[in-house]
């Protein structure tokens, strides 16, 4: 401003004598140089620093002035401690006194302060060595000059800062120099000179884990600013993972969630919970949100799901993901959000928690291409071991033995008429083949300072460990564009994503076949398939061929203008359409010819849209020691589904049971699905000092689920932290304490995943009356029904030391969820047993989340970090008026967890006769279900995973341990031993065989009525296989080597790595008698994984290679 005035009182125009113009001129400028200086030096500054770091000193001059210190981190081990004590002085005598002492001296460059190391009179380096002359180009990695950078060899008077250009250039420095190039916020580098005369660096960005960008509901904000419980997991950890969907890179890893896949099978749904189950009833299914457009398939299906087959036909892998459309190498993150400062945003979406996905978008800098394929091989993990023939027909015999009964054909065959030789390894023969898997990425990007772009395809394969042809196949493409204008005021982004997934696998999971007798014959005499009594031939199962066809396109555009300064108007439109065509035909060759068999197909077709408007106005207010921003908005959703299921019989040939159009007979049903979601919202956040932070949120909701009187629902939250280590005497009696910050939050989310339409009186048909059609009221609507809410309240903790080197974070939370949807019983008068409403059950969940992060080791050519995560979960119904009047008398009981286990205790067998026996709890000399069962306490549960990275040079290696410690199922085989004609676990050759024997198990029985059978009863419901259900797994591992620039230069190559990736690589757990302790039955009831027989996640190994250009 000074300059501006004296420039303007010292113009003469109209002057014609040049010269003169000239020298005047030329003074003009020498005095306005003078007094820039002069300007710039007349900053003040204030501290007062006791045997402080300099570095300590450099922040303090950074924050109150502007200007930035350009240095190593390397050099700061030769500074002297620091005493000085100033109160506004000038910023050059502040620099003088600051460096009186030290070994380094400065130099002043625009906003920049380079650091050097002083002269010690004269050139400490031998003369005999060869000096030479060296210059380069400093980059960022998309290839961009970065000017002002810090070249420079320690210990020497060498150095030198780029250009505009990211020039540089050191003269007569020696031949066996080491650089040591540095930059504000990027990562130091050490370069051996080894005579090379042109060196060129590329430099990676650092970002400081305090200042990563966390994404929230409708804006970003950095982990040292959040006053909300979020927990993120980016793409450099997803592509160490060979997966397929990018919820399978989850489990484990985050704290407080719980992700389990159903199955191994490609396209098999997930099972994601947070911080545990709220509803009694309804769903429990997180809201996902995909570059702010909500990503949901759930339709009011009933048990709640977000399927993709929810209104079709059940498939083999049971249910089908919607993420198993989403490539995971399109993701460039994905932040988990939890608590009610975190998720009330999204209002009755946000109870059951918000999972936010990023996807990757072009860069600033030259056209990059980059190049990802990786292919490789999966085997089932762990087979159950199971007995052989000899065994198998040796406890048959036993059983009837003990029950005083001969075998016949009829009851058993397997001891009268097959074959006592024959064996058969179902196992082997029908799971274990090898699954091949395929996958290939690639993609283009780049731009300049206002537009971006990326373009990017994939194509995934993977077939199945199932004999034959079965295998998955999915393409996937995806445009993103942004621009910025040149007045920074308008901003517009377009996201287009298309992805088409053929899934082709057998009839049913035929891993479930596992147990069939061993000695059972798969073909007849006349080699025609077998068929016998009780089992189906797995080889016909084979046979029939389930197709799955998904198709997805997904659309959003984010639009946004800066009416005036700190004001922008914004606006996020999203489209996504869903498709998914089922084909399941079950040919008559495929069926048991005794019963005369038909063929017949289904045939499935669902279609699913959903569209999105979301305009926001936000406005900031920031002076100079605080911030308030302000922010308001809406929301519009509509989602349309339909569905057809159809029934086809009578074809005239097989040949023709591909299509529907063959078929003699078509019966069928249909769904329509109609949904409708508005919302007005608003957050502020204010910011004191960078010290106090408080964020307010308010949603008002509106779903079509609900009925005229209870449409609209209000949610919000308050949400506070305190950065306790910002304050003076903190810093100053704990310098060791880089962050230290304090936070909670409480408020109340909802749940509207219920039924459609309970509110209405629906009609559906109830076949003819009178030979006329007839409608009947299937259920009884209830207008009234309202909003489940659930409050939320969450104290945290997060503590840095050591500049961040170690990281702590620690959460307490408790979650309560009210106005449980649930049946209420009616008097039979009314022609219903009962209709939904909303009970005044309150469901609890709490519990504490602990996370430790370090860097254990970091040096120029080495790194180790490891990163820790632990929660202890509980989970209680708190209170439940009239429970002992309702329907859920048996099931529930309060104090008790909601999956409450009451369980027989088994007190071993009778050694006399084998029987099993059991306490009888009440003492009336019988056990029956109603008084002899007792509540099995789930202990101290917990979860959690451990994973470390180690650098050296080239070289990568990373692996995680997932572990989870819980009671439940520690055996899995058929009661009573042996009545069963299927083949058991070897475990039960350990059984009672005679009077004084010592086994694990009771008596073989093979009839129903006899005194062991009957003992067998409570057998199963019984602690006699329960207890122990922890489990500890490699989850993955991953090692890589990325080749040194200086060998790609010539080949015009800016990157080249090759890797090594695994994924479910062992699991040490008790329970040997199961293939995974994770799966669940596919197409069974929704919840955790609990360990049943269902096809495992692979153990999978793949070689890859990643090339950019």
């Amino acid at each position: 401003m000074l300059v501006r005035k004296l420039t303007s009182a010292l113009c003469l125009p109209g002057r014609k004598n040049s010269k003169w113009s000239a020298n005047y001129f030329g003074t003009l400028l020498l005095l306005s140089c003078l007094l820039i200086a002069g300007q710039t030096f007349a900053q003040k500054v204030s501290m007062n620093i006791k045997s402080g770091s300099l570095e300590k000193a450099f922040k303090e001059i950074e924050k109150q002035t502007g200007y930035s210190f350009i240095y190593g981190k390397n050099q700061m081990s030769q500074a002297a401690p620091v005493n000085i004590s100033v109160e506004n002085a000038e910023l050059d005598a502040v620099l003088k006194l600051l460096f009186n002492n030290q070994p380094f001296t400065y130099h002043l460059s625009g906003k920049f302060i380079a650091i050097r190391l002083k002269i010690t009179g004269g050139n400490n380096l031998a003369p005999t060595r060869v000096s030479i002359t060296i210059q380069g180009r400093i980059t960022d990695v998309q290839g961009s000059p970065i000017p002002a950078v810090s070249v420079v060899i320690p210990g020497t008077p060498f150095g030198a800062m780029t250009n505009d250009n990211g020039d540089y250039v050191l003269k007569d420095v020696p031949s066996d120099a080491v650089l040591i190039v540095s930059y504000l916020s990027y990562e130091t580098q050490r370069i051996m000179a080894n005579g090379r005369t042109t060196i060129n660096v590329v430099l990676e960005q650092q970002t400081r884990a305090l200042e990563e960008a966390v994404i929230i509901g409708y804006g970003t904000t950095t982990k040292r600013m959040n006053t909300g419980s979020v927990s993120s997991i980016t793409a450099k950890e997803i592509s160490k993972q060979p997966i397929s969907n990018p919820l399978a890179a989850l489990p484990g890893r985050i704290p407080g969630v719980q992700i389990t896949q159903q199955n191994g099978l490609p396209g098999s749904a997930a099972v994601v919970q947070i911080r545990g189950q709220g509803s009694m009833n309804s769903g429990n299914i997180p809201l996902y949100v995909v570059d702010g457009v909500p990503f949901t398939n759930f339709n009011g299906s009933y048990p709640p799901t977000d399927n993709l087959n929810a209104l079709g036909t059940s498939a083999t892998n049971g249910g089908i993901s919607p993420f198993s459309m989403i490539n995971p190498d399109d993701i460039e993150r994905m932040d988990i959000l939890k608590d009610a400062d975190a998720t009330a945003i999204y209002g009755a979406r946000g109870a059951n928690g918000v999972i936010l996905i990023t996807t990757k978008k072009g860069k600033s800098g030259k056209t990059r291409v980059n190049v990802n394929a990786y292919t490789g091989s999966g085997k089932v993990g762990h087979f159950i071991p199971m007995m052989n023939t000899k065994e198998y027909l040796d406890l048959r015999r036993e059983a009837f033995k003990n029950d005083g009964l001969t075998p016949n054909t009829a009851n058993a065959p397997e001891l009268t008429v097959w074959d006592q030789n024959a064996y058969t390894n179902w196992q082997k023969l029908l799971v274990g083949g090898t699954a091949r898997t395929t996958d290939a990425q690639a993609s283009i990007s780049g731009g300049d300072t206002k537009t971006h772009f990326m373009f990017s395809g994939g194509y995934h394969k993977e077939t199945t460990v199932y004999p034959g042809n079965f295998n998955s196949q999915r393409f996937t493409g995806r445009l993103s564009a942004d621009h910025t204008s040149s007045n920074n005021k308008f901003y517009a982004a377009f996201t287009a994503n298309y992805s088409n997934d053929k899934t082709v696998l057998p009839g049913s999971d035929v891993i479930s076949m596992y147990n069939l007798p061993p000695n059972m014959p798969l073909y007849d005499s006349t080699g025609k398939l077998a068929w016998v009594s009780g089992f189906t031939n797995p080889l016909a199962v084979l046979q029939r061929r389930n197709t799955n066809s998904t198709g997805n396109l997904m659309t959003n555009a984010n639009l946004r203008y800066t009416i005036i300064k700190n004001l922008d108007f914004k606006v996020n439109m999203g489209f996504t359409n869903t498709t998914l065509d089922q084909a399941n035909p079950v040919p008559a060759s495929t069926q048991n010819p005794i019963n005369n068999p038909q063929s017949f197909a289904t045939f499935a077709n669902t279609k699913s849209q959903n569209y999105i408007v979301e305009p926001t106005l936000n406005y900031t207010i920031e002076r100079k020691q605080d911030r308030l921003g302000l922010m308001v908005g809406g929301t519009y959703q509509r989602s349309l589904s339909t569905g057809q299921n159809l029934n086809a019989q009578n074809y005239s040939s097989e040949a023709l049971m591909s299509s529907i159009v063959g078929a003699g007979t078509v019966t069928g049903s249909a769904s329509y699905f109609d949904y409708r979601f508005a919302s007005l919202f608003g957050r502020v956040n204010y910011d004191y000092k960078q010290k106090y932070l408080l964020n307010l949120t308010f949603r008002r909701d509106a779903s079509s689920r609900f009925g005229p009187d209870n449409i609209y629902g209000d949610f919000g939250a308050v949400g506070a932290a305190w950065l306790f280590s910002q304050e003076d005497f903190v810093q100053e009696a704990m310098p060791w304490l880089s962050l230290g910050k304090l936070r909670a939050s409480y408020g109340s989310t909802g749940n509207d995943q219920i039924s459609n339409y309970i509110y209405l009186p629906l009609l559906s048909s109830a076949g003819s009356y009178q030979g006329a059609s007839s409608l009947i009221r299937s259920t009884l609507p209830n207008p009234g029904i309202k909003w489940e809410t659930t409050r939320k309240m969450e104290f945290g903790l997060e503590l840095g030391f050591l500049n961040d080197r170690i990281s702590f974070t620690g959460n307490y939370y408790r979650n309560r969820s009210a106005d449980q949807l649930l049946s209420a019983a009616l008097a039979l008068q009314s022609g219903y047993n009962s209709y939904t409403v909303n009970m005044s059950a309150l469901v609890q969940n709490s519990g504490v989340e602990l996370e430790l992060t370090s860097l254990n080791v970091k040096r120029h050519d080495f790194g180790w970090t490891s990163s820790l995560n632990v929660t202890f979960y509980r989970n209680k119904l708190v209170s439940f008026p009239g429970i002992e009047k309702s329907f859920y008398a048996s099931s529930y009981l309060v104090g008790q967890p909601i999956d409450l286990v009451r369980r027989f205790i088994y007190t071993g067998y009778d050694p006399n006769t084998g029987i099993p026996q059991y306490q009888d709890l009440n003492k009336d000399g019988a056990i029956d279900f109603n008084n002899d069962r007792q509540i099995i306490k789930p202990g101290l549960p917990f979860f959690g995973g451990l994973n470390n990275t180690v650098n050296y040079r080239n070289w990568d290696l990373s692996f995680f341990l997932q572990f989870n410690h819980r009671k439940g199922a520690t055996n899995n085989f058929s009661t009573p031993i042996g009545s069963s004609r299927s083949n058991q676990n070897t475990s039960v050759l350990d059984r009672w065989r005679q009077p004084g024997d010592n086994a694990a198990y009771p008596a073989a029985t093979s009839t129903s009525g006899t005194p062991i059978y009957l003992g067998y009863t409570q057998y199963g419901s019984s602690t006699a296989l329960w207890g122990d259900a922890s489990y500890l797994k490699l989850r993955s591992a991953a090692i890589s080597y990325s080749f040194p620039q200086r060998w790609l230069t010539n080949a015009k190559i800016s990157g080249l790595k090759v890797y090594a990736e695994g994924q479910n690589l062992f699991t040490w757990t008790k329970n040997k008698y199961i293939y995974d302790p994770e799966t669940s039955v596919p197409g069974g009831p929704p919840g955790l994984g609990t360990g049943m027989i269902a096809m495992p996640p692979l153990r999978t190994i793949v070689l890859g290679v990643n090339c950019s250009f």
